[in-house]
């Protein structure tokens, strides 16, 4: 029996989804194996407590960024997962945030070598740029591309300003709070407002969603 025309669409459209899903894991999980591979031990250390004493700054260094592409991969996981379809658009937009987070390990490096305002700088702008960059490609997929499944809009809006904005601020507050404690205190409440918000929205959706039913 002959597939219909739109079948065939259809697999075509969750061939290409599904590769670029795939593409991107690849991208994910090799940049966060290389921040792995260019920590390297001192020449000469005199116990267990000298030798985290000498590579602690690279150690938190390599945890900051592993949370960092951990948190990517989620968010770019859940976008993803909204999706059900891809186009040549969202293909670039996607290499142009991969891109970004390729460059993660060079930037990590250069955090722990140069411990300097200058270096945390360029590591936190990145991160705020892999954020941007994410959000272009949910901004495109749930409204231009038309890309997305059934989203509430108040919910699809939060998750573009959330996407671009929280990744970069988290970041910086985490590496500010390193120096000084008190900033676990605007840390703690980014993230609440981040969470209480997700939720509103999300209950928002749902009794939206529930009215409509039973209209």
């Amino acid at each position: 029996m002959s597939k219909s025309p739109n079948q065939t669409e259809h697999e075509a459209d969750d061939r290409h989804l599904h590769r670029l899903v795939l593409f991107s894991d690849a991208v994910f999980a090799i940049a966060i194996t290389l921040l792995a591979i260019e920590i390297h031990p001192p020449e000469h250390w005199h116990g267990v407590a000298d030798l985290f004493s000498q590579m602690g700054h690279k150690l938190w260094a390599y945890a900051v960024s592993f949370a960092v592409i951990g948190v990517y991969w989620i968010s770019h996981r859940r976008i993803f997962a909204r999706l059900r379809a891809a186009n040549g658009v969202l293909d670039v937009l996607n290499l142009v945030a991969l891109g970004l987070i390729a460059l993660l390990p060079l930037t990590t490096e250069l955090l722990w070598e140069h411990a300097s305002p200058e270096a945390t700088f360029v590591y936190v702008g990145l991160v705020a740029a892999i954020g941007v960059a994410m959000s272009i490609v949910w901004g495109y997929a749930a409204f231009a591309g038309e890309l997305a499944g059934p989203v509430h809009r108040g919910e699809a809006l939060f998750t573009l300003a959330r996407t671009a904005v929280a990744p970069g601020l988290m970041c910086g507050l985490i590496l500010f709070s390193l120096n000084h404690v008190w900033g676990l205190i605007p840390l703690a409440l980014a993230i609440a407002a981040f969470v209480a918000g997700g939720r509103f929205m999300r209950r928002r959706a749902a009794a939206q969603a529930a009215e409509q039913a039973a209209a």
